[in-house]
């Protein structure tokens, strides 16, 4: 696969600032010493506190012509609206019906089939507060009137690390976190039902599920999944795995098939970063040595399409359709994130260039999920990054 590097002078970047803290400190003290006490109960950490936000979920709304962002935050207020009128941030007051252990919105913002948004809380806490800790919250917000309901905790102490609608069907499919499960929440009768549990890789630091999973054109859901092998002394050749799950079946496919190591390591399938469902109804998946693949819908056989980017430390964890032809994504981290697009009818890949603001003289540390507004323009969500807040980037301009 050729790769068609694009540094587009026409690509206009901004980095819009809902909070905008520095901390030298982080790698020299809160990184080797902290734990999550620390940002409720020292000095030092109030700033941290109000602060250091990440945007881990961002959607469009063009009805609206603004943003509804997922923030990352210690201080609860994690649900956000950037207005692209007025170019202002406003706080939607989630911390005045949530509990203080709903963190964030992780992957966690989308649409049914009658526009209303649905989102779940994760969280930021530790194993300290885990009987403390009620539970990820399934939540519904009316975009049109804001008013936001906590539907259901369905699974004690358990938060939601992302959620996906197969809208057709009425279904949200959600995964979990500390523990793999998947679960499912019938939207009419506001059922929750786990579906699996996805393993802990022991030797691959336990997490085993992406970012996000997506359904396809069949209505057919897919993730990831590791085998625990508890009797092994290493992750094997094949430490993660891929799922399905149609509703007609209503069984969990637990596959061989695997995601491909990138080129130059030790050959292990590889770790699924990020999903997307693309134009053509196949899911997209990513890993998180930044490779892109298609996966087959009727097969259910993986494609490897290409590495895209030249970053050295590599992720995908965002991407998005434009429900026509084309895929947009940003691949690599530690301020080296890049844009590229794929054509899904011609199989190429454009990178268009690094995600920088010329007037602040900063890249993108790295991008955790997209949202695409009718006229074109992207909004990026950036997260965990070290040294300040986290930043809303606006992407216009692209030559395509």
């Amino acid at each position: 696969m050729s790769i068609l590097y694009l540094r587009s002078k026409k690509m206009n970047v901004k980095a819009l600032k809902l909070k905008d803290s520095h901390y030298p400190d982080f790698h020299s003290t809160v990184d080797p010493d902290w734990d999550y006490r620390h940002f409720f109960e020292t000095e030092a950490g109030r700033d941290y506190h109000e602060n250091w936000i990440s945007f881990d979920g961002v959607l469009a709304d063009d009805t609206r012509n603004v943003i509804w962002c997922g923030v990352a935050t210690f201080s609860g207020d994690i649900f956000h609206c950037f207005d692209r009128e007025t170019r202002t941030f406003r706080s939607l007051d989630f911390q005045s019906v949530g509990d203080r252990y709903d963190a964030k919105f992780h992957r966690a913002l989308l649409y049914d089939r009658d526009g209303i948004i649905w989102a779940a809380t994760a969280m930021l806490h530790d194993s300290v507060q885990y009987f403390d800790a009620p539970g990820g919250a399934i939540v519904r917000f009316d975009p049109e009137t804001e008013t936001i309901e906590m539907v259901d905790r369905p699974l004690p102490n358990l938060y939601i690390q992302s959620l996906v609608a197969d809208r057709e069907r009425g279904i949200l499919y959600g995964q979990t976190y500390l523990h793999d499960y998947l679960f499912r929440f019938d939207i009419d009768t506001r059922e929750t039902r786990v579906l699996a549990h996805l393993g802990v890789n022991l030797f691959r630091g336990g997490l085993t599920q992406a970012e996000n999973i997506a359904v396809d054109r069949n209505g057919t859901l897919w993730g990831a999944w590791a085998p625990n092998r508890a009797w092994g002394h290493s992750a094997g050749r094949h430490p993660y795995r891929l799922f399905r799950y149609h509703p007609d079946d209503d069984a969990v496919q637990f596959l061989d098939a695997t995601l491909p190591p990138a080129p130059g390591s030790a050959g292990e399938s590889g770790m699924m970063d990020s999903t997307v469902t693309g134009p053509d109804g196949a899911v997209y998946a990513s890993t998180r040595d930044g490779m892109f693949c298609r996966i087959d819908p009727d097969r259910g056989e993986v494609e490897t399409i290409a590495q895209p980017g030249s970053a050295k430390l590599r992720r995908l964890s965002a991407m998005i359709s434009d429900g026509e032809s084309r895929i947009f994504g940003i691949a690599g981290k530690g301020g080296e994130a890049e844009l590229f697009s794929y054509e899904v009818g011609s199989g190429a890949v454009t990178v268009h260039g690094r995600v920088y603001d010329p007037e602040i003289d900063v890249n993108a540390w790295q991008i955790h999920d997209l949202a695409l507004c009718d006229d074109g323009t992207l909004y990026a969500g950036e997260n965990d990054v070290p040294l300040r807040s986290s930043y809303l980037w606006e992407i216009s301009g692209l030559s395509l």
